[in-house]
């Protein structure tokens, strides 16, 4: 299992959550990468029903910084904000084309 948390810590206010943004996401595509993505989400503690784009390749949770962080100490890979998100997007879109 990979798990991926990205580091764009944009300052935004999402809902009533003011906070510092980044993105929590799998690499594997389909099915497969959101039983990941949720599996991980739920030791995290978040809530399966905040996933962003949910089937898609751009499938994805927003975190705050202090979940980021757990997201980390829990094995999460960090990654760069950009192309690394875009080369795991465009796997995923390459692997569900077939």
């Amino acid at each position: 299992m990979t798990i991926y948390i990205d580091d764009m810590r944009r300052p935004a206010v999402v809902g009533p959550v003011d906070g510092v943004w980044s993105h929590l996401l799998s690499d594997l595509p389909g099915a497969a990468g959101q039983r990941e993505l949720l599996a991980f989400a739920e030791r995290l503690g978040i809530e399966a029903r905040w996933i962003q784009n949910a089937g898609t390749a751009t499938e994805h949770f927003d975190v705050t910084e202090p979940t980021r962080q757990r997201a980390l100490a829990l094995g999460a890979v960090p990654i760069r904000y950009g192309r690394a998100v875009a080369a795991i997007t465009m796997a995923k879109r390459e692997a569900a084309a077939g």
